[in-house]
């Protein structure tokens, strides 16, 4: 950065109370942030100027790619102030650490710069150094929430999340599979039924598509999606129908997909749907599905059989 962009941001910095110029910040390219850091490192800065450098470094982290190169940065920054000498720092570091907890969760290549633990222990660390009664409040109340929300949420499927729903799709849909194939015989089954369950992975990549009209949304153990229930209204005919849906055997008998099929119906109930339907299989495969779909409220049926024969 030459003489003149440097004087530029330090005065933006030395701004009292005003926020720094971010849409300025972000035009002058990633410079800015490596800028910043330096400046930081170097500790030249006031108190003032730090804490406008620390936001506006949180700032640039998600405007702009190399998320992983610059989380770590700025976390390690933050790590320090939040246990430092000025106050103001403490409360704006630790603002700043809590936010990229919440940011880990949709960034799998972050999740492990800043545990849970590891967070507690700076925020407490900070808090016996003096925190103000507001700061401390948002501090915790955020944390406490993000905290919950890691344990088990719900959530929008994201593009990233298509290899991993594809992985359940297949742990979940293997025993089923299997199953048609024992009721139907070898030779039915590879004539009548492989080819459409072979096909029912390019059917999952459609549903998360964004054009797709469908809704899909993800349980989060963790930080890990373990189940996931594709959803779509007809604005006309006000009806409501569960797709494609699938909960990793690994996570199966805790209530996942219940709450999956909970959150479906509330989504169907918020977009105008009357009435909400489902189809599922009437083998044995299927029994932990319909006790599910049962428990969801799902009792009004039309049974059907499935018949084959070769010829």
């Amino acid at each position: 950065m030459d003489a003149k962009a440097y004087r530029w941001l330090i005065n933006e910095l030395d701004k009292w109370r005003v926020p720094v110029d971010l849409l300025e910040l972000r035009k002058r390219g990633p410079e800015v942030f490596d800028a910043l850091v330096e400046i930081l490192e170097q500790g030249q800065l006031s108190a003032r100027q730090r804490a406008n450098a620390l936001r506006a470094l949180s700032d640039l982290c998600m405007k702009r790619g190399a998320l992983l190169e610059r989380s770590t940065a700025l976390e390690r920054i933050a790590k320090t102030l939040v246990v430092g000498d000025e106050q103001e720092l403490r409360e704006v570091a630790a603002r700043v650490l809590v936010h990229q907890f919440w940011r880990q969760e949709y960034h799998a290549e972050l999740r492990q710069l800043l545990s849970a633990e590891e967070l507690k222990s700076l925020l407490d660390r900070a808090e016996a150094l003096g925190l103000s009664d507001e700061a401390r409040d948002y501090i915790w109340s955020s944390f406490n929430r993000d905290s919950a929300r890691r344990r088990f949420h719900i959530r929008h499927a994201a593009n990233a999340d298509g290899m991993t729903l594809e992985d359940i799709r297949r742990a979940a849909f293997e025993p089923v599979f299997a199953s048609f194939r024992s009721l139907l015989g070898d030779e039915i089954y590879e004539l009548a039924q492989a080819k459409q369950d072979a096909v029912q992975a390019d059917m999952l990549r459609g549903l998360i598509a964004p054009d797709s009209g469908w809704d899909v949304f993800v349980a989060v153990v963790q930080l890990h999606v373990v189940g996931f229930v594709a959803v779509k209204v007809d604005p006309e005919t006000l009806i409501g129908e569960i797709g494609l849906n699938a909960v990793h055997p690994a996570h199966a008998g805790h209530g996942v997909g219940t709450r999956l099929y909970e959150y479906a119906l509330g989504h169907m109930k918020r977009a105008g749907a009357r009435v909400a339907t489902v189809a599922t299989g009437g083998d044995a495969s299927h029994a932990a599905a319909r006790r599910a779909y049962e428990k969801a409220g799902f009792h009004a049926a039309i049974p059907s059989v499935w018949l084959c024969r070769l010829l």
